[in-house]
């Protein structure tokens, strides 16, 4: 039986309200330091898997979708993913002018995970802004060492109770062997997102 129109419809938007986010933190979160000097750099294609080490789909593969609530919709779904893809790929290294690819991938059936991968060393990563903490402690943005990455945690309202909220979005970065990863989700914490991203680097390498 499939689930309900207003269901599907809300995990869309899900979806949706995810890009806007991800549009929202790429545009103070990406600088990426050049290359200055004589050595020349050897150029990678870099090309992101199918998943991601902890299983995530990415959202362009029907797959991704096949065993939820948006399975009458994943065919659709992901065609569009595609071309995203697709636009991603060819933006980011003309403007970047390194080698650079982007993907979405899904947890929990809705919740996107965004990446992109560049030949790159990283270290230009902060938000806009890092505001002081109000009285009661609580952050509207805060950034913080997450093992082997830095990470950008968005927070919520502070909660009712007066405990502190899970941050609402996390966009973290790892570098490793030349290659930047960046990925950023609501779904996943950062202490996971810096691992899934560590693993992911390990087989770019290795490729």
């Amino acid at each position: 039986m499939s689930a309900p129109t207003s269901s599907r419809t809300s995990a869309v938007v899900g979806i949706v309200l995810g890009l806007l986010v991800l549009g929202l933190m790429a545009a103070f979160a990406i600088g990426l330091p050049k290359a200055h000097g004589e050595e020349e750099v050897e150029v990678r294609e870099l090309v992101l898997p199918d998943t991601l080490p902890g299983g995530y789909v990415a959202s362009d593969d029907p797959a991704a979708f096949a065993d939820g609530q948006l399975a009458e919709q994943a065919d659709s779904i992901a065609a569009g993913e595609r071309a995203s893809r697709d636009h991603g790929n060819e933006v980011l290294p003309e403007v970047l002018g390194t080698p650079a690819a982007t993907r979405t991938y899904v947890a929990e059936e809705t919740q996107a995970v965004f990446v992109q991968v560049f030949q790159s060393e990283g270290g230009a990563f902060a938000p806009n802004s890092l505001p002081e903490p109000a009285e009661d402690g609580s952050v509207s943005t805060d950034m913080s060492k997450v093992g082997d990455g830095v990470c950008i945690l968005t927070y919520g309202q502070p909660a009712g109770d007066g405990s502190a909220p899970a941050p609402a979005f996390s966009q973290c970065q790892v570098t490793r062997g030349g290659l930047t990863v960046q990925i950023g989700s609501a779904a996943i914490d950062a202490e996971e997102l810096v691992d899934v991203a560590g693993e992911l680097l390990d087989d770019l390498n290795e490729a």
